[in-house]
């Protein structure tokens, strides 16, 4: 039998803004306000200040660092200037250094519960939010990730519809009572998927799996969760990161889960390249939540 861990309130106190100031990160910042105007939260926004390129190259090792603070300020001062924000508790962390290294500092310094960050474009791992800080985030950070790619039209302002994919490893049973909580605190719809991506050798051979799983899953749920409505539970064949993508589509999913393995290479609970294309591709913020992370689950 599957099982699952306790389901609790989603408690997000502190949440942690990674911007690097692209469209990208003003769809994350609105998600980010969204939650915490929700949970009554403190919101911490952080940039890592980084001389590109062709300004290393550059003769002005004196004058540079405050051009960059400055230019970092100032686009700071506009993000504080909506009016949303005013009204939330909230601290700026301007610091120099690699992106993922901030983050982290940050992370523990301040007790975070939850990283808000966007996502560029879609091209290569490269193209990450600044380089490779999603990836890291994913890997390393010790509370979930939630990443809004160039694509997503959700701001979370309200959660009507939560898409949950799991394999039954441990990475996606420890994103599983997120799901559940989200679905829970908003009076979401929560659709829970699993795709088989083995060939079987015969027909009768999938009926079988696809039952066994349906079974598994509906054992996944606690008795006492107190959903709107029961979780519509799917089984598929094919591939992962399509039939992410296909159900989140045709459903006008608001938000993603999925899990994550702690600290190796990015595969999540799904390869790697699942997690990718769905980043890459998804309508609407991807929650990772990395095996035995801390995490906003009270």
């Amino acid at each position: 039998m599957a099982s699952v861990a306790k389901l609790s309130r989603v408690a997000i106190n502190r949440i942690l803004l990674a911007t690097d100031f692209s469209s990208e990160s003003q769809k994350a910042l609105q998600c980010a306000i969204s939650l915490a105007k929700r949970y009554n939260s403190k919101l911490f926004i952080t940039h890592a200040v980084q001389p590109d390129a062709a300004m290393r190259g550059m003769d002005m090792q004196v004058a540079l660092p405050d051009l960059m603070h400055s230019n970092a300020d100032q686009n700071i001062a506009r993000i504080e200037q909506k009016g949303d924000l005013k009204s939330l508790p909230h601290a700026v962390i301007l610091r120099s250094g690699e992106p993922w290294q901030i983050v982290s500092e940050v992370m523990s310094e301040e007790n975070i519960e939850l990283i808000v960050m966007g996502t560029h474009g879609r091209g290569g791992i490269s193209k990450l939010f600044l380089g490779s800080t999603a990836e890291k985030a994913m890997r390393h950070a010790s509370c979930p990730v939630l990443t809004v790619g160039s694509g997503s039209q959700s701001s979370l302002d309200r959660i009507g519809h939560i898409l949950y994919a799991t394999d039954f490893s441990d990475g996606s049973m420890c994103a599983l009572p997120y799901a559940l909580a989200f679905a829970e605190e908003d009076g979401a719809e929560l659709i829970m998927l699993h795709v088989i991506e083995t060939k079987p050798s015969h027909e009768g051979e999938l009926v079988r799996w696809k039952s066994e799983d349906l079974q598994k899953m509906h054992e996944m749920v606690p008795t006492d969760v107190d959903l709107a409505c029961r979780p519509e539970i799917e089984v598929e064949a094919g591939s992962p990161a399509e039939e992410i993508l296909r159900l989140a589509t045709t459903r006008n999913v608001e938000l993603i889960v999925m899990g994550a393995h702690p600290d190796g290479p990015v595969t999540t609970h799904l390869p790697w390249t699942t997690l990718h294309h769905v980043l890459q591709h998804a309508q609407c913020p991807v929650l990772t939540v990395r095996a035995r992370t801390s995490g906003f689950v009270n």
